[in-house]
């Protein structure tokens, strides 16, 4: 089997030190002004046990973070590896705000494993996983289905993705690997989703899941010969701009050139917080009814305070024994 790391991005967007460096650079500020992408639902530890319990397979995992740790995390554990923005990103680069900038830059990692799962640090397992989940013979799982682009904030960064990926690649690659992307495990409404945009002479878009992502640095490497100076210029962005590029971007390319194992994504769930959805959102987590759960954050929280009490207290029914990542 080989090896398979997590890669876990983490800010703490309390810390006083971060939050003066990031004040410098306000009139720079592009997409991320709300401050709930910066906000710390205090879960961190619960993504690391769900990680240690449903994942025990796990090889390493690489923590990225602008600097700051919380006080409970045992940072000379001999499988965590503490990532500064320092470490892996240029320089020049820095500092950044951009999450797209951490993530392109993801195989400069020192000693980060050829095969490896990103996530933000608002996706957990709530059930065990095998390596074949997000692997299978060297191959990354994933759902290949077609798609357009919503109206969104991020509408325009996966626009920009999509217009590299139609003049990289022809539909005909969707031909050369039909079975791929007509997989029956993928049910009959992904399917039927597919079919409805083949008449397209191009890729109108692609279905993306906001999951764990499974990735190779092969294809990162491969990204960067292909569009370099187009993602350095990305990388000069210090916060996410409507001319950005995503690490979707890699993804879109190994799925035109069949490069992946399908997997069905019925067991994965996307949700959003809010005052009313937090109690369903609970119950979904202690009743395990997802393998894996993404939680969106929302501007549709009168008290956070309230639902951050409700969400941690689920993950502690589910989640209740500290990992060997906690002092």
């Amino acid at each position: 089997m080989q090896a398979i790391d997590f890669v876990v991005l983490w800010v703490d967007g309390t810390d006083p030190a971060w939050q003066a460096e990031r004040r410098n650079y306000r009139l720079d500020q592009g997409m991320d002004a709300s401050e709930i992408r910066y906000r710390d639902w205090g879960t961190l530890r619960h993504l690391l046990r769900s990680i240690e319990r449903f994942a025990p397979w796990h090889r390493r995992i690489h923590l990225v973070t602008w600097g700051h740790l919380p006080e409970w995390l045992k940072t000379d554990h001999p499988k965590l590896h503490i990532v500064r923005h320092t470490d892996y990103i240029p320089r020049e680069w820095l500092p950044t705000f951009n999450s797209n900038v951490l993530e392109l830059n993801l195989w400069r990692i020192e000693a980060l494993a050829e095969h490896f799962i990103l996530l933000n640090d608002d996706t957990f397992l709530t059930r065990p996983t095998q390596p074949e989940d997000f692997f299978r013979k060297g191959q990354p799982c994933d759902m290949a289905r077609l798609s357009v682009v919503r109206p969104s904030s991020v509408g325009p960064i996966i626009l920009n993705n999509l217009e590299r990926i139609n003049t990289l690649h022809s539909r005909k690659a969707l031909n050369r690997h039909i079975g791929k992307w007509l997989a029956p495990c993928y049910g009959v409404g992904n399917l039927l989703k597919t079919i409805s945009l083949l008449p397209w002479s191009f890729f109108p878009a692609f279905y993306d899941s906001h999951q764990m992502q499974p990735y190779r640095k092969a294809d990162f490497k491969r990204a960067w010969e292909l569009w370099g100076e187009d993602l350095k210029r990305v990388c000069t962005h210090r916060f996410r701009s409507t001319e950005d590029l995503s690490h979707w971007l890699v993804r879109y390319d190994v799925l035109c050139r069949g490069d992946f194992a399908p997997r069905s994504m019925q067991d994965c769930s996307l949700v959003t917080l809010t005052d009313k959805s937090i109690g369903d959102i609970a119950l979904q987590i202690t009743q395990q009814q997802q393998r894996l759960l993404c939680l969106n954050d929302s501007e549709q929280i009168a008290d956070f305070e309230a639902v951050k009490t409700h969400l941690v207290a689920a993950f502690e029914t589910l989640l209740p024994t500290p990992s060997s990542y906690e002092k």
